[in-house]
């Protein structure tokens, strides 16, 4: 087994600056409908829970180590879970996981000073992309 880790940090601002001009377009191209009802409708607080998962998106992305097509991000879906966040996978995210042998992601984000972080780690199987390629 190997243990990779991903991490981001994501701009609020720019986000916000996104959902102005880009609105819904950005929202539904980016985030599935889970998300966004999770991340409510009060802008400054949908801008920073928004932020913070694109973060996390980015950095599963970053393990996940696509050669060659990147999967759409909605196939990349951050659900809170209590407390915490979960990372789930769905159609060429969940495949290019189990071409990597990776069946669980641990996620830890923050936010502060108009940033929101993200850090993501995972344990990979041997030989994983020979063996399912």
């Amino acid at each position: 087994m190997t243990t990779v880790t991903g991490i981001d940090v994501q701009s609020i601002e720019e986000v916000a600056a996104s959902l102005v001009k880009f609105g819904d377009r950005y929202r539904r191209r980016l985030f599935t409908n889970r998300e966004l009802d999770e991340c409510g409708d009060r802008a400054e607080i949908t801008a920073r829970e928004l932020a913070t998962r694109f973060a996390a998106k980015e950095a599963v992305l970053k393990i996940l180590n696509p050669s060659d097509v990147i999967p759409s991000w909605r196939s990349i879906e951050i659900q809170r879970s209590g407390r915490r966040f979960e990372v789930v996978l769905t159609a060429g995210a969940a495949v290019l996981a189990r071409r990597r042998g990776i069946d669980e992601f641990l996620l830890s984000t923050s936010y502060g000073g108009g940033f929101a972080m993200a850090t993501v780690t995972a344990e990979t199987a041997p030989f994983a992309d020979e063996v399912l390629s």
